[in-house]
């Protein structure tokens, strides 16, 4: 059992040293986190400390849970591209090897089948996440502000992908008057980088607030002072260009 949980351990870092290297998840810092834990516990192993293999179980557990969400996010996120939930289901099944083979002297823990008991309950709580799934997307956007209360915003990611709405939030349209850009030769008011705290239940979008944008000319961020909520029921375009691209996990 211990040579399996010195084995399990060294697949999972090398994992997150293949997925750190291929970049697929460089926004966030949870596959690095886990490769550095698991090669402390490993250290630790081989060094006989007594809470080796606790910080063992630790690792594998975080790592169930991280790989379930992954699984999670292809499922909702990156429908037809079954081939990518390889990316959870690999360190999903060595981590459950090294969650069965680390020995817990916790009574609740130290049996087999009470350790593997654990592996559906994190696979359904890394995959239940998205049940409530909060992320910040980026964008670029254009106001096209008049004397009317209401006025249009544009959203785009790229010229083919955009959605436009219609605001009437005062506040917004003074700040953004102050603050956005202005380029002759063409109409409204330019906010690069544009921050959009985004709520998704089970893939579906649910919730979208404007939060800040960057003024790419003096390089400076400005943040609202209050978000903008933006009304979905309204929107006019792919609204899905707000959905996360990329794994982002514990936000």
């Amino acid at each position: 059992m211990k040579t399996f949980k010195y084995i399990f351990s060294t697949f999972l870092v090398i994992w997150g040293i293949l997925i750190a290297w291929a970049k697929l998840f460089s926004v966030g810092s949870h596959f690095p986190f886990l490769t550095v834990l698991t090669v402390i516990a490993i250290i630790m192993g081989i060094s006989k400390n007594k809470k080796a293999d606790i910080v063992f179980f630790i690792s594998a557990c975080l790592w169930i849970i991280l790989s379930a969400e992954t699984i999670g996010f292809v499922i909702f996120f990156d429908e037809g591209k079954y081939g990518r939930m390889l990316i959870g289901v690999i360190p999903f099944m060595i981590s459950t090897g090294l969650l069965l083979t680390a020995q817990i002297e916790f009574k609740l823990l130290n049996t087999f089948t009470k350790r593997f008991a654990l592996v559906p309950f994190f696979l359904i709580l890394g995959i239940g996440s998205y049940v409530y799934k909060p992320t910040i997307e980026e964008v670029n956007c254009w106001y096209y502000l008049g004397n009317e209360k209401t006025y249009k915003v544009l959203f785009a990611e790229a010229p083919e992908r955009t959605f436009e709405v219609e605001l009437s939030s005062e506040e917004l349209k003074k700040e953004v008057k102050n603050e956005a850009l202005q380029y002759e030769g063409r109409n409204g008011y330019y906010c690069p980088e544009t921050k959009v705290r985004v709520v998704t239940n089970f893939g579906k979008i649910s919730s979208a607030e404007i939060l800040s944008f960057r003024n790419s000319e003096i390089d400076k961020k400005v943040n609202f002072s209050s978000p903008a909520k933006i009304p979905l029921e309204k929107v006019n375009g792919k609204l899905e260009i707000l959905k996360p691209f990329i794994l982002r996990l514990w936000n």
